[in-house]
């Protein structure tokens, strides 16, 4: 397991990117089961009012799916698209599967879990779990990626 603090738990989305990134650039035939989330949409401003307005809400109507269905799977463009329109993420687990692998719509992946070093699917490639927003915990079995991204994030890691 990597551990990673990083020092604006208030603002982590740029930080979640680039961890989904790099894990992207690594192994592009994934896909992404997301649950236990409580996120915080980007302030977009006060509403004007007047006129024809369209506000996306992109994170707020994630946030909302993920809480009704549980787990929510999506291909990381489309994870992109909400992490953009996030502040930040207080909480959420984002699991990794390869795309040869089936939805398990069964599966309810949490943050805090008992077996706090073991994957909780036993398909899944990676599994990212943040916790009060400043913490996040990395669990893989691939030795390559555990060293990319140490390397890449080597400020924000704890023993």
């Amino acid at each position: 397991m990597i551990k990673f603090q990083y020092s604006d738990g208030n603002n982590n989305s740029d930080f979640i990117k680039g961890l989904i990134s790099n894990i992207s650039t690594e192994q592009n035939n994934i896909y992404w089961a997301i649950g236990d989330l409580d996120i915080i949409p980007r302030y977009s401003g006060d509403y004007p009012g007047s006129g024809n307005h369209k506000k996306q809400e992109i994170a707020w109507e994630f946030g909302e799916k993920v809480e009704s269905e549980k787990v929510v799977f999506l291909e990381g463009a489309t994870l992109y698209e909400v992490l953009d329109d996030t502040q930040t993420i207080r909480r959420g687990v984002f699991v990794c599967f390869f795309n040869n692998y089936s939805n398990d719509y069964n599966f309810r992946p949490k943050v805090e879990v008992t077996e706090v070093n073991t994957i909780q699917h036993s398909l899944s490639y990676l599994e990212i779990r943040i916790l009060d927003g400043d913490m996040v915990f990395i669990l893989t079995e691939d030795s390559k990626m555990i060293s990319i991204l140490e390397n890449e994030y080597l400020e924000f890691l704890l023993d």
